[in-house]
């Protein structure tokens, strides 16, 4: 996989394995052309996706852009119809909506949608964000 690419996923990937939700399988792929690294997401089941950067982009900004792309994936290919689909879910509204990720001068964050309240930087989910919302009585 393209460095460039790689770098902007690592990130994200971490938030994935933390959650518990599996990574996808990464294909190379062209169709981005030079400027724009490119590859497959593939799951078990064999549904796919397409996740780019641009290879002129800020880090920051590509973390954001692959993190989108990778929830995507993640709410469409691995928790449709499984479990809930607010990955990750927003501490502040956790039956409403998953957080959503935003490029800053300090970085890659996930951010609340609605109060655009900061709660970690992409890669460095805490523990407390879990795939379900589920809670003990």
């Amino acid at each position: 996989m393209d460095d460039v690419l790689a770098d902007a996923l690592a990130p994200v990937l971490r938030d994935l394995a933390r959650a518990g939700i599996a990574a996808p399988r990464f294909e190379d792929s062209d169709w981005g052309g030079d400027d724009q690294p490119a590859a497959m997401m593939w799951d078990a089941g064999g549904s796919g996706a397409g996740v780019s950067v641009l290879r002129s982009a800020a880090i920051e900004e590509s973390i954001a852009w692959a993190a989108e792309q990778v929830q995507d994936w993640a709410i469409e290919n691995q928790l449709w119809g499984t479990a809930p689909t607010n990955w990750p879910p927003c501490p502040g509204h956790p039956d409403a909506h998953p957080l959503q990720p935003r490029a800053t001068p300090d970085g890659a964050v996930w951010t609340c949608p609605k109060d655009r309240v900061v709660v970690a930087p992409v890669g460095d989910l805490p523990p407390a964000c879990p795939r379900t919302t589920d809670r003990e009585a």
